[in-house]
């Protein structure tokens, strides 16, 4: 019976990762082609795509982290930085950067 469960849990971690994969591919390709359509046809970019990958790539990301750091907290052995708390340090310092870059340019024009 464990053999199952083990398995079933397996072909549901195996679906969830490809349906993740999938999802940001097409993500990407709608990027993509909204740049394209930017570049090429002076349309309007379309931000969404890309907050939407950003914000489930992050996600993995702080997810996995955070995973990571629980398995090994109670070992004596294995000792590391909060990484978690750095990846959050990091995600807002490369937030505030774009955000300060964006807004230099769209005013210097």
């Amino acid at each position: 019976m464990k053999h199952s469960d083990e398995m079933d849990r397996s072909i549901q971690l195996r679906s969830e990762e490809i349906g993740y994969k999938t999802a940001l591919a097409a993500l990407s390709l709608w990027t993509l082609y909204n740049i394209w359509q930017t570049l090429a046809g002076g349309e309007r970019f379309n931000i969404l795509p890309v907050l939407i990958s950003c914000a489930s790539i992050c996600a993995q990301s702080f997810a996995q982290a955070a995973m990571k750091q629980r398995m090994v907290a109670g070992d004596e052995e294995y000792r590391t930085p909060n990484t978690v708390f750095r990846m959050i340090v990091l995600a807002v310092a490369v937030a505030g950067i774009t955000v300060a870059l964006g807004s230099y340019f769209l005013m210097k024009r």
